[in-house]
């Protein structure tokens, strides 16, 4: 008697490792040198994270960026924009546009400091509140993953390299400036 079977199951690893194996011997990443071949890994992550972020403004309204913005001012209740921008390594310009959006979905509200009247500080919306405790799939929820598989001490050293390749950032962008 026959027997239907469904579809083969992907062993994604298996599959994977098929695609290195028919790669020029050349593109494999092992070959490359330290510094190549650590940033086609930041690449693939950053890459990674654009199509995430793409994916979570089509299927649930919000940007892998936007969440981040949300989920920053559901810890900092009453955060100016400057102060914002600043946490996130951002000129406040940069942020305008994502808190525009946020306004006019009406997840964020700007309101008066209460402290300094000529203040203005960002508080979540209710809609803004659900937004920002939404645990489907998220940039955040991936980097939790990562992080969570991984011991603390590794965690810590990863974020102290990710500081200084940052500082070492704005150190060409300041050498290239000086050059013009």
């Amino acid at each position: 008697m026959a027997t239907t079977e469904g579809p083969a199951r992907i062993d994604p690893g298996a599959a994977r490792q098929r695609i290195i194996d028919a790669m020029p011997r050349t593109a494999r990443s092992s070959d490359l040198p330290d510094v190549l071949a650590f940033m086609e890994g930041l690449w693939a992550v950053v890459h990674r994270m654009e199509r995430l972020s793409k994916q979570m403004g089509s299927q649930g309204g919000v940007t892998g960026p936007q969440r981040l913005v949300l989920r920053l001012i559901g810890l900092f209740p009453g955060i100016s924009a400057g102060d914002l921008a600043a946490r996130l390594h951002l000129h406040p310009s940069t942020l305008t546009g994502v808190l525009r959006r946020l306004v006019q979905q009406q997840l964020v509200a700007r309101t008066v400091d209460a402290e300094d009247r000529r203040r203005t500080v960002l508080v979540l919306t209710r809609r803004g509140r659900t937004a920002s405790a939404n645990t489907g799939v998220t940039v955040e929820g991936a980097v939790s993953s990562a992080l969570q598989g991984s011991p603390a001490a590794q965690r810590a050293a990863t974020r102290r390299f990710l500081i200084r390749l940052a500082k070492c950032l704005d150190d060409e962008l300041a050498r290239s400036a000086d050059s013009r």
